[in-house]
C-alpha cells in the first residue's frame, strides 16, 4: 500500500513541476509578444533599472525581467555589463511609456 501512495504521490510532484513551468510561460504575457527594442546596457544598470522603464504601475516587474532573461539567455547568476545589448519585449502601450521616461 505505502509503495502504491509512493507513486502516486511522486506523480502529482512531476504534474504540478510541469504545470508550474506552463502556466508561468502562458501567464507571462512579455513572452508572447512580437515588438522588442534593444537597449545598450550602461554602468549602474541592472534587470530591475532597464524592465522598470517598460512597464506601467499595474505590470508586474517580475514577469518582464523573467522575460528579458528568457530571451536574452541569462540565467540568474548572470552578470549583465557596459555595452551588452538586450533584447527587450515590450507591448505596445508601454514602448510610448518608456520613451517618456528616456
Amino acid at each position: 500500500m505505502f509503495k502504491i501512495n509512493n507513486m502516486w504521490f511522486i506523480i502529482a510532484l512531476t504534474i504540478i513541476a510541469l504545470s508550474y513551468d506552463n502556466n508561468f510561460t502562458f501567464s507571462n504575457k512579455y513572452l508572447a509578444v512580437t515588438s522588442y527594442q534593444t537597449v545598450d546596457v550602461h554602468n549602474g544598470d541592472s534587470l530591475w533599472t532597464i524592465s522598470s522603464k517598460y512597464v506601467t504601475d499595474k505590470d508586474d516587474i517580475r514577469h518582464l525581467v523573467a522575460a528579458i532573461k528568457y530571451l536574452n539567455k541569462l540565467d540568474n547568476d548572470t552578470q549583465i555589463h557596459p555595452g551588452q545589448l538586450l533584447k527587450i519585449p515590450v507591448i505596445q502601450k508601454d514602448i510610448k511609456y518608456a520613451q517618456k521616461e528616456n
